[in-house]
C-alpha cells in the first residue's frame, strides 16, 4: 500500500492540512496549477500525515492536472516532497 511505503518511522503527525497556505500560493500565482501549488504548499511539511495528503490532494488538486492511472505514483512523489525524502 502506498502509504505504508513513503512513511518514516519516529514522526509526530500533527493531523492539520495547510489549507490557508494553499489558498494564498494559488492566489498569488494565478497561472500555477493546483498541483504544483499543492506541491508548493506541503513541500517539508514532515508532519503531514500520508492519508491527509491523500485526502486533500482529492478534494484540491483538478483531476485534469494529471492522468489518473499515474495517481499513486504522483502521490508517493508527492509524499516523500512533504517528508523532505526529495
Amino acid at each position: 500500500m502506498l502509504i505504508n511505503n513513503a512513511v518514516t518511522t519516529n514522526v509526530k503527525y500533527t493531523g492539520q492540512f495547510p489549507q490557508y497556505e494553499f489558498s494564498e500560493i494559488k492566489r498569488l500565482n494565478p497561472y500555477w496549477s493546483d498541483h504544483t501549488c499543492f506541491a508548493e504548499t506541503i513541500k517539508n511539511r514532515k508532519t503531514l500525515h500520508p492519508r491527509l495528503i491523500r485526502k486533500w490532494f482529492s478534494k484540491l488538486v483538478d483531476e485534469n492536472d494529471y492522468a489518473k492511472e499515474d495517481k499513486n505514483e504522483v502521490l508517493q512523489y508527492l509524499i516523500k516532497l512533504a517528508h523532505g525524502e526529495v
